[in-house]
Protein backbone atom coordinates (compact mmCIF):
# COMPACT_ATOMS: atom_id res chain seq x y z
CA UNK A 1 0.00 0.00 0.00
CA UNK A 2 1.53 3.28 -1.10
CA UNK A 3 1.03 6.33 1.06
CA UNK A 4 2.28 9.82 0.74
CA UNK A 5 4.52 11.14 3.46
CA UNK A 6 2.63 13.09 6.15
CA UNK A 7 -0.72 11.69 5.03
CA UNK A 8 -2.09 11.58 8.59
CA UNK A 9 -4.06 14.59 9.81
CA UNK A 10 -2.46 14.50 13.28
CA UNK A 11 0.97 13.31 14.41
CA UNK A 12 0.75 9.82 15.93
CA UNK A 13 2.65 10.89 19.06
CA UNK A 14 0.12 13.67 19.73
CA UNK A 15 -2.84 11.33 19.30
CA UNK A 16 -1.28 8.67 21.54
CA UNK A 17 -0.48 11.24 24.22
CA UNK A 18 -4.08 12.48 24.22
CA UNK A 19 -5.56 9.06 25.02
CA UNK A 20 -6.40 8.54 28.67
CA UNK A 21 -5.70 4.99 29.82
CA UNK A 22 -6.81 3.53 33.12
CA UNK A 23 -5.39 0.18 34.25
CA UNK A 24 -7.53 -1.39 36.95
CA UNK A 25 -6.83 -4.73 38.60
CA UNK A 26 -9.14 -6.96 40.59
CA UNK A 27 -7.86 -8.89 43.60
CA UNK A 28 -9.60 -11.29 45.93
CA UNK A 29 -10.04 -14.94 46.73
CA UNK A 30 -11.13 -17.44 44.09
CA UNK A 31 -14.91 -17.64 43.60
CA UNK A 32 -15.73 -14.09 44.79
CA UNK A 33 -16.96 -13.02 41.35
CA UNK A 34 -14.10 -10.91 39.95
CA UNK A 35 -14.49 -12.37 36.45
CA UNK A 36 -18.26 -11.96 36.52
CA UNK A 37 -17.97 -8.32 37.59
CA UNK A 38 -15.59 -7.61 34.73
CA UNK A 39 -17.75 -9.44 32.17
CA UNK A 40 -20.79 -7.55 33.41
CA UNK A 41 -19.05 -4.19 32.99
CA UNK A 42 -17.26 -4.89 29.70
CA UNK A 43 -19.78 -7.13 27.95
CA UNK A 44 -23.03 -6.39 29.83
CA UNK A 45 -23.49 -10.07 30.51
CA UNK A 46 -23.37 -12.79 33.15
CA UNK A 47 -22.83 -16.53 32.96
CA UNK A 48 -23.97 -19.02 35.59
CA UNK A 49 -21.13 -21.36 34.67
CA UNK A 50 -17.92 -20.93 36.62
CA UNK A 51 -14.41 -21.34 35.29
CA UNK A 52 -11.52 -20.35 37.50
CA UNK A 53 -9.23 -17.71 36.04
CA UNK A 54 -5.92 -19.27 35.04
CA UNK A 55 -3.26 -16.71 35.90
CA UNK A 56 -4.79 -13.56 34.49
CA UNK A 57 -7.63 -12.48 32.20
CA UNK A 58 -8.46 -9.10 30.74
CA UNK A 59 -11.42 -6.88 29.96
CA UNK A 60 -11.63 -3.61 28.03
CA UNK A 61 -14.18 -0.83 27.70
CA UNK A 62 -14.19 2.74 26.49
CA UNK A 63 -15.76 4.84 29.23
CA UNK A 64 -17.12 8.33 28.45
CA UNK A 65 -17.55 10.95 31.14
CA UNK A 66 -17.84 14.73 30.69
CA UNK A 67 -16.68 14.62 27.05
CA UNK A 68 -13.61 12.59 28.02
CA UNK A 69 -13.02 9.10 26.73
CA UNK A 70 -11.08 6.78 28.98
CA UNK A 71 -9.75 3.46 27.78
CA UNK A 72 -10.37 1.24 30.79
CA UNK A 73 -8.30 -1.93 30.97
CA UNK A 74 -9.46 -4.26 33.73
CA UNK A 75 -7.12 -7.05 34.69
CA UNK A 76 -8.68 -10.11 36.29
CA UNK A 77 -6.03 -11.63 38.56
CA UNK A 78 -6.53 -15.21 39.68
CA UNK A 79 -7.27 -15.57 43.38
CA UNK A 80 -5.43 -18.87 43.58
CA UNK A 81 -2.14 -18.91 45.48
CA UNK A 82 -0.22 -20.76 42.77
CA UNK A 83 -0.50 -17.66 40.54
CA UNK A 84 1.10 -15.26 43.03
CA UNK A 85 4.29 -14.98 40.95
CA UNK A 86 2.25 -14.16 37.83
CA UNK A 87 0.27 -11.44 39.63
CA UNK A 88 3.37 -9.87 41.14
CA UNK A 89 4.84 -9.23 37.69
CA UNK A 90 1.73 -7.37 36.48
CA UNK A 91 1.09 -4.67 39.09
CA UNK A 92 3.11 -2.02 37.25
CA UNK A 93 1.23 1.13 36.19
CA UNK A 94 -1.96 0.18 38.03
CA UNK A 95 -4.20 3.21 38.58
CA UNK A 96 -6.84 1.46 40.72
CA UNK A 97 -7.36 -1.84 42.49
CA UNK A 98 -10.70 -3.45 43.27
CA UNK A 99 -10.45 -5.64 46.37
CA UNK A 100 -13.41 -7.96 45.89
CA UNK A 101 -15.06 -10.16 48.50
CA UNK A 102 -18.16 -12.34 48.63
CA UNK A 103 -20.68 -11.14 51.23
CA UNK A 104 -21.79 -14.76 51.79
CA UNK A 105 -18.29 -16.02 52.70
CA UNK A 106 -16.59 -14.37 55.69
CA UNK A 107 -13.12 -15.76 54.86
CA UNK A 108 -13.07 -13.74 51.63
CA UNK A 109 -13.64 -10.56 53.65
CA UNK A 110 -11.04 -11.51 56.25
CA UNK A 111 -8.47 -12.06 53.50
CA UNK A 112 -8.74 -8.46 52.24
CA UNK A 113 -5.79 -7.49 54.44
CA UNK A 114 -3.49 -10.03 52.77
CA UNK A 115 -4.62 -8.93 49.30
CA UNK A 116 -3.93 -5.30 50.15
CA UNK A 117 -0.49 -6.19 51.56
CA UNK A 118 0.41 -8.08 48.38
CA UNK A 119 -0.71 -5.18 46.23
CA UNK A 120 1.20 -2.60 48.26
CA UNK A 121 4.32 -4.75 48.24
CA UNK A 122 4.50 -5.14 44.46
CA UNK A 123 2.79 -2.02 43.08
CA UNK A 124 5.10 0.98 43.04
CA UNK A 125 2.60 3.45 41.61
CA UNK A 126 0.08 5.43 43.63
CA UNK A 127 -3.29 3.81 43.03
CA UNK A 128 -6.87 4.30 44.16
CA UNK A 129 -8.30 1.48 46.24
CA UNK A 130 -11.90 0.34 46.11
CA UNK A 131 -13.48 -2.40 48.18
CA UNK A 132 -16.21 -4.26 46.32
CA UNK A 133 -18.74 -6.37 48.21
CA UNK A 134 -20.16 -8.79 45.66
CA UNK A 135 -23.16 -11.14 45.62
CA UNK A 136 -25.54 -8.77 47.40
CA UNK A 137 -28.36 -10.52 45.54
CA UNK A 138 -27.85 -13.42 48.01
CA UNK A 139 -29.00 -11.33 50.97
CA UNK A 140 -30.51 -14.32 52.83
CA UNK A 141 -27.03 -15.95 52.92
CA UNK A 142 -25.17 -12.76 53.76
CA UNK A 143 -22.66 -13.09 56.62
CA UNK A 144 -20.61 -9.89 56.17
CA UNK A 145 -22.65 -6.82 57.03
CA UNK A 146 -22.44 -3.68 54.93
CA UNK A 147 -21.23 -1.72 57.97
CA UNK A 148 -18.25 -4.09 58.38
CA UNK A 149 -17.21 -3.57 54.77
CA UNK A 150 -17.63 0.17 55.01
CA UNK A 151 -15.56 0.29 58.19
CA UNK A 152 -12.74 -1.76 56.62
CA UNK A 153 -12.73 0.50 53.56
CA UNK A 154 -12.69 3.67 55.66
CA UNK A 155 -9.82 2.35 57.81
CA UNK A 156 -7.81 1.69 54.63
CA UNK A 157 -8.71 4.97 52.87
CA UNK A 158 -10.66 3.10 50.22
CA UNK A 159 -13.97 3.65 48.49
CA UNK A 160 -16.68 1.11 49.26
CA UNK A 161 -19.15 -0.32 46.79
CA UNK A 162 -21.72 -3.10 46.85
CA UNK A 163 -22.78 -4.98 43.76
CA UNK A 164 -24.20 -8.13 42.28
CA UNK A 165 -22.43 -9.37 39.20
CA UNK A 166 -25.32 -11.81 38.67
CA UNK A 167 -28.01 -9.13 38.42
CA UNK A 168 -25.79 -6.20 37.44
CA UNK A 169 -27.13 -4.28 40.43
CA UNK A 170 -25.01 -1.14 40.93
CA UNK A 171 -22.19 -2.42 38.68
CA UNK A 172 -22.27 0.43 36.16
CA UNK A 173 -22.60 3.04 38.90
CA UNK A 174 -19.44 2.16 40.79
CA UNK A 175 -17.44 0.98 37.78
CA UNK A 176 -18.11 4.34 36.15
CA UNK A 177 -17.11 6.28 39.25
CA UNK A 178 -13.67 4.74 39.68
CA UNK A 179 -12.09 5.48 36.26
CA UNK A 180 -13.35 9.05 36.45
CA UNK A 181 -11.99 9.63 39.96
CA UNK A 182 -8.68 8.01 39.00
CA UNK A 183 -8.25 10.44 36.12
CA UNK A 184 -8.99 13.42 38.35
CA UNK A 185 -6.31 12.28 40.80
CA UNK A 186 -3.73 11.65 38.08
CA UNK A 187 -4.41 14.96 36.39
CA UNK A 188 -3.56 16.62 39.73
CA UNK A 189 -0.25 14.77 40.23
Amino acid sequence: MDREKDHLTHPVKDVAASIKWCKIITLGNAHVGKTSIIKNFCDAGFSDSYQATVGVDYGFRIHSEDDTETYVNIWDFSGQNEYCDVRNELYEETKAVFLVYDVTTRATFEDLDSWLREFQKYCETKAKIAVVANKIDCNQKRVVKKEEGMKWAKNHHAKYFETSAATGQATLTWMSDVPYSVLIVYDEL
